[in-house]
């Protein structure tokens, strides 16, 4: 049977919302909804507590009994569990359970590796789905450098859809150190750049593609770090596309060569 909360006072309760609003310190995020919770189980994730709300969506309260008897589980009132969640209609379900590791790089770039670099990323949704574009084409880290919204923010988390436990997430303190780490493998820097002189299908098979800020573009480091800047030609009316967008044309190409390099 699960542990009944009823109060918002309840020590842990209070400790859940401190994880829920994003907090760097315990080394734990809060997940809520079906997919995300199954895709952290389905990864090995280290949980602490299934929290369930009184009223749940069928296919999550049919999802909640496939879960082994050794979890900790934990019945919430409705308006309790959806104090701790940031969506208009939480499916009931939610997992307080081990982050996702951020971690300095521990070993070299892959001599091969396909990354994407993160600089001043600062919308929550544009990371998350990045983190996401990465995973989808087999890119082998997302690199992350400070002035990025943090990467365990519950919206971001939300927007990988699961991806987050998927594919390797690096810390780096400035861009420079982004470039050392590249450069010991012999990698290139492509940067996007509305004003890049390439096109996505000039792009390499290999190295780390940057997306810059939405709101101010790359920084003038990036500019001069750069090996090539590229540009998605966009004939049509708009000016610009966000991060993401972006990210996800840039990133299909360079999959895309790195395949036809290695058929």
């Amino acid at each position: 049977m699960p542990h009944r909360i009823e109060s918002k006072h309840n020590p842990r309760y209070k400790r859940w919302q401190a994880i829920a609003r994003g907090s760097k310190k315990s080394g734990q995020v809060f997940l809520e909804g079906q997919r995300l919770c199954a895709d952290a189980l389905a990864a090995g994730v280290a949980v602490e507590a299934v929290l369930q709300a009184d009223t749940m969506q069928t296919a999550a309260a049919a999802w909640l009994d496939t879960l082994p008897d050794t979890l900790d589980r934990y019945n919430l009132p409705d308006a309790m569990f959806r104090a701790l969640c940031d969506t208009a209609n939480p499916q009931g379900v939610a997992l307080i359970c081990a982050s996702p590791l951020l971690e300095r790089p521990q070993a070299g770039a892959k001599k091969d590796g396909l990354y994407l670099v993160a600089e001043g990323i600062s919308d929550p949704g544009n990371l998350g789905t990045m983190i996401r574009t990465a995973d989808a084409f087999a890119f082998d880290g997302v690199l992350v450098t400070s002035g990025t919204v943090w990467p365990m923010n519950p919206k971001v988390l939300r927007a990988t859809m699961g991806a987050v436990f998927h594919v390797p997430l690096l810390a780096f303190e400035d861009l420079a150190g982004v470039v050392k780490w590249l450069k010991e493998a012999n990698l290139p820097l492509v940067v996007a750049d509305p004003g890049g002189e390439n096109p996505p299908e000039a792009l390499p098979g290999r190295g780390a593609l940057l997306v810059g800020s939405e709101a101010h573009g790359i920084s003038r480091e990036a500019r001069a770090l750069a090996d090539a800047l590229v540009s998605v030609p966009m004939p049509g009316r708009s000016e610009s596309l966000n991060a993401a967008s972006a990210a996800a044309i840039c990133a299909y190409a360079m999959m895309r060569r790195k395949n036809q390099e290695h058929d």
